[in-house]
């Protein structure tokens, strides 16, 4: 099936083998009735590229549907499909199923196999090789289950996935421990967000589920610029030092506000490459060490709810920049902070995460939280979602616009 990623290069690319995704899909008597469309080469929080165009978000055509899935959560709403796949480095799964009011998963990093996903066509070799994930979007957690027991195994032709532990029992014979917050890092939240937050705590508590406000410690700044680093060196692995140097200086201005872009353009070295890997290892820890505590974490996806089409100012090759902001309750807020500073923190704890709807704005938005789990406790994640989700407001996805 013709695959482009959006790309130009890959306008007319028809690969010779599936994903690993799509063999076990396949495999599973899955019926597979298309592409989606999504950002150039997956590279924006938007969807739009040369090749299909722009995707608009189903709830209000002014808006955005996120990204880099933003196909992918706007066939789920629109009832195309039951289900769709996508990939999340930076929230790419994430923010579409917020902005869309669909479900999303991002498994534990390693549990599913990535191999096949379509990569630039400069790079000979897949550079990618920490971080990213591919995991399912669907209008329901129940969907979502099923799609992890489906994906979360190796084949024949790629093995290198971490096995998923059986979940440890029944969600609903004992107490559940939620940690939560409406914001993290001092970085600003809409009011429609941290109020719909609170209004499910809440609700809740009042239920009788054990709540507490809390936060990892971490040094945020020191994370992101870490994730940056990471990204960085693995998607441009090709590219110089005098080249990342000139770019640095190009994008300094642009990204000064951006602490994790800072590191994705910066020079590099095998040792900059080892301390990142380093603090990675202590992030880890200290997330894991925080969710003894706790069976869940509940924050923000995004700054914002969706928001309207938002152009980027140029491209640095396939990187769009944005010196725009876009606004949170008046303040001006970077577009890849207010898009990118609550999701990177746990693609770089390589947590599992349930992205799910809580509740419509008073415009008719969805507003969407991160459920954040322990490593490879999947399973586990998704059964304190479905005890979740109860409490959520419900509403009915809008009929597709003729």
């Amino acid at each position: 099936m013709r695959t482009t990623s959006g790309y130009e290069g890959l306008k007319e690319f028809v690969p010779d083998n599936d994903a690993e995704i799509v063999r076990l899909v396949k495999a599973a008597g899955a019926v597979v009735l298309g592409k989606t469309n999504l950002s150039v080469l997956a590279m924006d929080m938007q969807t739009d590229n040369p090749v299909f165009g722009r995707t608009d978000n189903p709830w209000d055509p002014s808006r955005t549907p996120g990204g880099s899935s933003g196909g992918c959560a706007t066939a789920l709403v629109t009832g195309m499909s039951p289900l769709s796949f996508g990939n999340d480095l930076a929230g790419s799964i994430r923010l579409p199923s917020s902005f869309c009011g669909v479900y999303g998963f991002k498994p534990t990093y390693g549990v599913v196999p990535l191999r096949g996903v379509q990569m630039d066509p400069a790079d000979q070799v897949n550079g990618i090789r920490a971080l990213a994930c591919s995991g399912p979007l669907a209008r329901s957690i129940e969907d979502l289950e099923l799609a992890l027991e489906v994906i979360a195994s190796g084949t024949e032709s790629f093995s290198r996935v971490v096995p998923l532990p059986p979940a440890t029992g029944n969600i609903e014979g004992r107490k559940v421990r939620i940690a939560w917050c409406e914001s993290f890092a001092g970085v600003p939240v809409d009011g429609r967000i941290r109020s719909a937050i609170r209004n499910f705590v809440a609700k809740l508590e009042q239920a009788g589920i054990s709540v507490e406000q809390a936060t990892p410690q971490f040094d945020f700044r020191e994370v992101w610029r870490n994730w940056g680093s990471l990204v960085g060196m693995q998607g441009n692995y090709r590219t110089s030092n005098l080249a990342r140097w000139i770019g640095a200086k190009v994008t300094a201005a642009a990204l000064k506000e951006v602490p994790m872009h800072q590191e994705i353009v910066g020079p590099t070295s095998v040792e900059k490459y080892m301390r990142a890997c380093e603090r990675q290892d202590a992030c880890i820890t200290g997330m894991e060490n925080f969710m003894r505590r706790f069976d869940a974490f509940i924050c923000p996806v995004s700054a914002t709810p969706a928001f309207e089409h938002h152009a980027p100012s140029r491209r640095f090759g396939n990187f769009s920049v944005y010196d725009r902001p876009l606004m949170v309750d008046g303040r001006p807020l970077h577009y890849y902070m207010a898009t990118q500073a609550y999701t990177t923190p746990f693609s770089f704890t390589e947590s599992p995460v349930l992205a799910m709807p809580v509740a419509l704005s008073g415009e008719g938005l969805p507003i969407g939280i991160q459920v954040v789990g322990k490593r490879y406790r999947d399973r586990d994640l998704l059964a304190v979602g479905r005890m979740l989700d109860r409490y959520r407001e419900r509403f009915d996805y809008p009929a597709l616009a003729v």
